[in-house]
């Protein structure tokens, strides 16, 4: 009985290390837990606003590339 606890604890531990890993991002993004509520933008390259404190789970723009108005991550001389 305990060899089978342990088996199962593995499959779910590899189950959610998977599920949160592989995360499909487009190009130039790549998937964070805790990104920024104000990526750098087209718009507003650099944004000075203050920014909530709070983690933003999803795909964003790798550094060095921003966000244009397409929701595409393309670098700074694209935009």
């Amino acid at each position: 009985m305990p060899r089978a606890s342990f088996v199962l604890l593995i499959a779910i531990a590899v189950l959610f290390g998977t599920g949160t890993s592989n995360q499909e991002c487009g190009p130039n993004k790549e998937y964070t837990t805790c990104g920024s509520a104000c990526q750098p933008t087209c718009s507003n390259p650099e944004p000075v606003q203050v920014c909530t404190a709070q983690c933003v789970i999803g795909c964003q723009c790798k550094e060095g590339f921003l966000l244009n108005g397409a929701g595409q991550c393309v670098s700074p001389q694209n935009c």
